[in-house]
C-alpha cells in the first residue's frame, strides 16, 4: 500500500528537491517547508519542460501541504532505489539464471537456500526467523548509513561513493533522472508481484509462455 501511495504521489504532486526551511536541529517534527513550484520534477520545473505560466498539475492538492512536501519526497525516493534493487534482483536472481546454494538456511527445519523460491513465492517460504533477522537489518540500516539528514537535500544521505556531483545544474539533472528510473521501477516490481501472484509463475516462466504461446506462432517458419 506505501509503494502504490508513494507512486500515487510522486506522480501527481511531482516534487523534490529545493530551497528549505529548516528548523532548529534536533526537532524532526516537519516544519521543514518546501514550496512544490521550486521542485526537481515539477511541471514548471525547465528541466521537466516547464509551462510559461508556472503552472503545477496538482489535482489532488497535495502541494498546498508545504510542511509534508519533504517528507514525501524522501519517502518517494527511498520507495524508487528500493523498487530499482528489486527489479534488478527480479532480473538477474531467478533461479533460471543463478542457482541458489545448498547451505542451510534453517538447520531447525532443514531448509535450504535452493529451496526458497523467486519473487511473491517466498514471502510465504522464508521461516519467522528469516524475516525478523531481514527485518532487523533494515531497521539498523535506516538508523545508521540511510538515515535522511533532514538539514540536506531529500535522498542525500551519507555515502563514501562520492555518487552527488558538485556542479549544480548535473546534480539537479542525476536527481530528475533518479526519480523517473524510481517511479518506473515502483510500477514495474508491482506489476511483476501481482503477475507472479495472479499466474503463479515466476519472471522468466512468464516470459516464455509469451514467446511460446504468442511470438513463435506468429513468426514466420
Amino acid at each position: 500500500m506505501s509503494l502504490l501511495l508513494s507512486t500515487l504521489v510522486g506522480t501527481a504532486a511531482a516534487f523534490s528537491s529545493a530551497p528549505m526551511h529548516v528548523p532548529a536541529r534536533g526537532s524532526r517534527t516537519l516544519s521543514v517547508s518546501m514550496a512544490v513550484e521550486d521542485l526537481v520534477g515539477g511541471i514548471n520545473d525547465p528541466i521537466f519542460g516547464g509551462t510559461p505560466e508556472g503552472k503545477i498539475w496538482d489535482p489532488l492538492g497535495l502541494g498546498a501541504d508545504e510542511a509534508s512536501l519533504y517528507r514525501r519526497r524522501v519517502v518517494e525516493i527511498k520507495h524508487g532505489r528500493v523498487c530499482m534493487v528489486a527489479f534488478l534482483g527480479m532480473t538477474v536472481g531467478p533461479n533460471e539464471l543463478v542457482q541458489p546454494s545448498h547451505q542451510l538456511l534453517s538447520p531447525s527445519l532443514d531448509l535450504h537456500f535452493d529451496d526458497i523460491p523467486g519473487g511473491i513465492a517466498a514471502i510465504n517460504a522464508v521461516p519467522a526467523a528469516g524475516w525478523f533477522q531481514i527485518i532487523a537489518l533494515v531497521g539498523v540500516h535506516e538508523l545508521t548509513i540511510n538515515k535522511q539528514d533532514y538539514t540536506k537535500e531529500p535522498g542525500e544521505i551519507p555515502t563514501f561513493l562520492g555518487f552527488k556531483p558538485d556542479d549544480v545544474a548535473t546534480f539537479k539533472d542525476k536527481q530528475l533522472k533518479e526519480l523517473k528510473n524510481g517511479r518506473l521501477a515502483m510500477i514495474a516490481v508491482l506489476g511483476e508481484l501481482m503477475a507472479q501472484q495472479v499466474s503463479g509463475m515466476g519472471t522468466y516462466e512468464q516470459l516464455g509462455v509469451i514467446i511460446n504461446d504468442y511470438v513463435k506462432p506468429v513468426l514466420p517458419l
